[in-house]
């Protein structure tokens, strides 16, 4: 913008007095590939003063794991899963002055879980409905009753419904397709509760990954699918790919992916050597399976890695006619919703139990009032 309001009246005045600027054009990108200069981005205008501090105290504090490898991360995850749970049990304190909830830990089918229980829930229990959760962590850090929470909770209390937050086997420790074994065994626990019509299933991050993961495990053991999913901050694409990868990583100072889309990933310390292209573990690149998917919701952020994964997941679901819904919010970044403290991050909880209350047939109960 600021170049063309540079040179446009130098180009009127030549162009007045007869003179020709011979212009030497670049020469075209090798192989399509785009060598972006430097520029500076500012904070998104449609922010509102909240997300605008918030994601200002992200650009001038940046991400401490940004930049390590995987030699760095398993050397620091024992301090990198303290620091994550120590920050979301201080979020959750606030949350449960806000959301009036009761948490059981429990255990289904061997896994252990935690049930969030609203006091919004129906009195009647025909009415009840059951929401899995899926926590974020890369597949390495993170709990049910740490990140898991964080979602759960507004979710339970803005939906009325019963989430249960799964604390699923991750790596170094354990391998595919572990994670995606104890999402089926809390799932068959759940299907002994209910019909799978009254049963939704979403997650965050590396969350909502596992809940496309899952819903193709599903296929696979033929289970009944649920009556409607989630996949927050997530695409059907287990690496990710596509433009955001790169421009995220831009805008994060974070590593970014060689030219041919690879990039070691924390998540490899669950994977190992999979296939990424399984549709066990991606399952965008299987027709077979999406076309089972039940109705689907995606959020993201146009600064937000999954981006194009996402946009690409909802595209190929439309167009094999299935019901897809995508929620982008501008100028925000991954997982922006974990943040409750935010109005976009309402506006995406309210969009949420909108979708479940559709599709799972349960009236959404009042605003939930702040526990005293």
């Amino acid at each position: 913008m600021n170049r063309i309001r540079m040179f446009a009246p130098l180009a009127l005045l030549l162009a007045a007095s007869g003179t020709v600027m011979a212009i030497t054009p670049a020469p075209p990108p090798a192989e399509g590939i785009r060598n972006v200069p430097a520029f500076a981005l500012p904070l998104s205008p449609y922010l509102s003063p909240e997300a605008q501090a918030a994601m200002r105290s992200a650009v001038i504090n940046g991400d401490p794991v940004a930049k390590m490898d995987n030699a760095t991360v398993l050397k620091e995850l024992a301090t990198i899963r303290k620091g994550a749970d120590d920050w979301a049990y201080g979020e959750i304190k606030a949350l449960r002055q806000r959301y009036p909830v009761e948490l059981h830990h429990e255990t289904w089918n061997g896994v252990p879980v935690v049930r969030v229980e609203p006091r919004s829930a129906p009195a009647d229990p025909a009415q009840r409905r059951l929401l899995i959760e899926l926590h974020g962590g890369a597949f390495v850090f993170g709990r049910a009753d740490s990140l898991g929470l964080l979602e759960a909770i507004p979710v339970a209390a803005m939906t009325g419904a019963t989430v249960v937050a799964v604390e699923y086997r991750q790596g170094p420790e354990h391998q595919f397709p572990a994670a995606s074994e104890d999402v089926a065994a809390v799932y068959r626990a759940a299907l002994e509760k209910m019909p799978a019509r009254h049963i939704g299933l979403f997650g965050c991050s590396a969350g909502g990954v596992l809940t496309g993961e899952s819903l193709a495990w599903f296929a696979k053991e033929k289970l009944p699918m649920p009556a409607a999913a989630g996949l927050f901050c997530a695409g059907g694409d287990a690496r990710y790919g596509g433009d955001s990868r790169y421009v995220a990583a831009a805008l994060t100072d974070a590593l970014l992916p060689h030219a041919d889309g690879s990039l070691p990933i924390m998540e490899d310390l669950y994977y190992g050597t999979v296939d990424f292209r399984d549709p066990l573990v991606s399952p965008v690149f299987s027709d077979a399976v999406l076309a089972q998917f039940p109705p689907t919701l995606f959020i993201t952020a146009t600064r937000a890695a999954e981006l194009s994964n996402v946009s690409f997941t909802h595209s190929r679901l439309v167009d094999l006619g299935r019901e897809s819904d995508l929620h982008v919010w501008d100028g925000l970044g991954h997982a922006f919703h974990l943040d409750a403290r935010l109005p976009e991050s309402q506006q995406a909880y309210r969009v949420m139990a909108r979708f479940f209350s559709r599709h799972l047939d349960m009236p959404l109960p009042a605003a939930p009032a702040p526990v005293e």
